[in-house]
C-alpha cells in the first residue's frame, strides 16, 4: 500500500494558511456529505457553503475561492473526518471507474488550500461501518492519521503519516476484533481494547512493543484523558468489574471504581480528570440507563441522568453534557442537554426530536468510539449539529415538511428553534 499524490487547483490563501502554521488557525465549519456522496462544509448559520468534492467546480466560501478539479463520475464519500487543528479533511471514497471493480481509498483533503491526496487501501474487502470502507481517526499532532478497515487478514488498524511526500508503506498497529482505541496526545501513544485485551503503545512510530494492562469485554472503547496523562478502562475482577483510572506513564497505580452495570461506556471531561460513566445491567441491549459524574478520588460526584439512552458527549468546555435519549412509546429519539457546573439548579433541556440518519444512527451506536474522531458540539460549546428527521410537533406544522435526512443546527440552551442547514447523511464540526 503507499500514497499517491492527486493535487486540487487552488489560487491561494497565504494569510489563513500562515495563520494555520502558527497555530491560530480558527474555522467553526461543519463537515457533511449530502444523500449523492458528496462532501461540503458549511458555516452553522447556513451560509458559506463550500464542495469539497465531486465534478469541477469554482466556489467562494470563508476560506477563499477553490477551484477543484473533477473525479471519475461513479464517486462516494463518506465519514469526513476533521482533523485536530481544522485544516483537513479525511474522507473515505469508493470508485466505480466504468465497469471496473470499485477502487477502495481515502482522500485527504486540505480546507485551505483545496489540494488532496490519496491513500490506497487496495485490501479492503467489506465496509466497518454505514456507508464506509473505513473508520478514520486523526492522532492528536494532525498529521498521523489513523483507520480501521475490514481485510483479509481481519479487522485491521492503520497508521499513516499524511505529512510524506514520498510513497511510502502504511503501518499495520493491530489486526483483530473487536477492537476500540484512543489516541493519547504524549509521543503518539495509542490505547487499544483489542478482543478481551488492553494494551498500551506507548508511540506507534516506533517499533516498541505495547504493554498488556488487563482483561475485559464489558466496555468498548478505553479513554486517554484530553492532555494525555491519563488513561481509563475496565478491568474484570474475580469479585466484578472495576473502573480503572490511571496515570499513563504509570499504568498500575491507579484509582478503582467498582459500582459498574454489565455494559458501560466512559469518557473523560475535556478539562478536568472528572470522568462520566454510562452504564446498565442488560448486556443484550446497547441501551444505558444511568450517567454518573465520578470524581478522581473515585466516588460518583453527581447523577446526571437515570432513564434509557443511547449516546453522550462532553462538550469542549466541560460544562455541558449533551445526550440521546430514547422515548420508546412514540419511539423517538430526543437530544437533551444538561449543565453539569450546577446539579443542583440545572434541569435537563429537549433540545430536539427526531429520528437519526442511518449513519448518524452508527455513531450514536458507537458513540465512546466515534465521539474521539467526530465532533458533534461546536468549538465554543453553544451549539450541537445532528442529521436526520425531524419529529415535528402538530401545532408547529405548516404546508410541506422536507422529506429525507437533514442536517440541523442546535442551540444548547434551547432558545432557538433547531436551524435546517442543508440535505445530508451525516455531519460533523470543526474541532476548532
Amino acid at each position: 500500500m503507499s500514497m499517491i499524490g492527486c493535487q486540487f487547483i487552488f489560487p491561494g490563501n497565504a494569510t489563513s494558511r500562515q495563520n494555520s502554521l502558527d497555530g491560530n488557525y480558527t474555522l467553526n465549519r461543519i463537515a457533511y456529505v449530502d444523500s449523492s456522496g458528496t462532501v461540503y462544509t458549511i458555516d452553522p448559520d447556513g451560509t458559506g457553503r463550500q464542495q469539497m468534492t465531486g465534478s469541477s467546480y469554482v466556489q467562494s466560501g470563508s476560506v477563499g475561492t477553490l477551484m477543484a478539479q473533477g473525479i471519475s463520475q461513479g464517486s462516494f464519500h463518506s465519514w469526513p473526518t476533521w482533523s485536530p487543528d481544522g485544516t483537513k479533511l479525511a474522507v473515505s471514497r469508493i470508485s466505480l471507474p466504468g465497469n471496473q471493480e470499485a477502487v477502495i481509498d481515502i482522500q485527504i483533503i486540505d480546507v485551505i488550500s483545496g489540494r488532496s491526496t490519496t491513500i490506497e487501501n487496495p485490501d479492503v474487502t467489506a465496509m466497518v461501518a454505514e456507508n464506509s470502507p473505513h473508520y478514520l481517526y486523526w492522532a492528536p499532532d494532525s498529521q498521523h492519521l489513523s483507520f480501521l478497515a475490514s481485510t483479509r487478514l481481519g479487522l485491521t488498524l492503520y497508521v499513516v503519516d499524511t505529512d510524506e511526500t514520498n510513497d511510502m508503506s502504511i503501518k499495520v498497529l493491530e489486526i483483530g476484533a473487536p477492537l476500540f482505541y484512543s489516541w493519547g496526545s504524549v509521543d503518539l501513544s495509542v490505547l487499544v481494547h483489542l478482543g478481551k485485551t488492553v494494551k498500551l503503545n506507548d508511540r506507534v512510530t516506533s517499533d516498541s512493543p505495547s504493554r498488556d494492562l488487563g482483561l475485559s469485554t464489558s466496555f468498548r472503547a478505553p479513554a486517554f484523558s484530553k492532555d494525555g496523562l491519563r488513561i481509563a478502562y475496565i478491568e474484570e475482577k474475580v469479585n466484578g468489574r472495576v473502573l480503572r483510572m490511571s496515570h499513563s506513564d504509570r499504568p498500575m497505580e491507579d484509582t478503582d471504581f467498582g459500582d459498574i452495570g454489565v455494559s458501560s461506556a466512559f469518557s473523560w471531561s475535556p478539562q478536568s480528570d472528572m470522568m462520566a460513566l454510562a452504564d446498565q445491567d442488560n448486556d443484550q441491549t446497547s441501551v444505558f440507563n444511568r450517567l454518573r459524574i465520578i470524581s478522581p478520588s473515585g466516588t460518583v460526584d453527581q447523577v446526571v441522568c437515570e432513564e434509557p439512552f443511547m449516546a453522550y458527549y462532553w462538550s469542549p468546555n466541560a460544562r455541558y453534557i449533551a445526550w440521546v435519549s430514547l422515548d420508546s412509546e412514540n419511539r423517538e429519539f430526543e437530544w437533551k442537554v444538561k449543565d453539569i457546573t450546577s446539579p443542583e439548579l440545572s434541569e435537563p433541556v429537549v433540545l430536539f426530536r427526531f429520528q437519526p440518519s442511518a449513519d448518524t444512527l452508527t455513531a450514536l451506536s458507537f458513540f465512546d468510539q466515534y465521539a474521539y474522531s467526530h465532533s458533534m458540539w461546536s468549538p465554543d460549546s453553544t451549539q450541537l449539529v445532528v442529521t436526520g428527521t425531524e419529529k415535528i410537533p402538530f401545532e408547529r406544522r405548516n404546508g410541506h415538511t422536507p422529506t429525507g435526512s437533514r442536517v440541523y443546527v442546535l442551540t444548547v440552551d434551547g432558545s432557538d428553534l433547531p436551524k435546517e442547514i442543508g440535505e445530508g447523511a451525516v455531519a460533523f464540526w470543526s474541532w476548532n
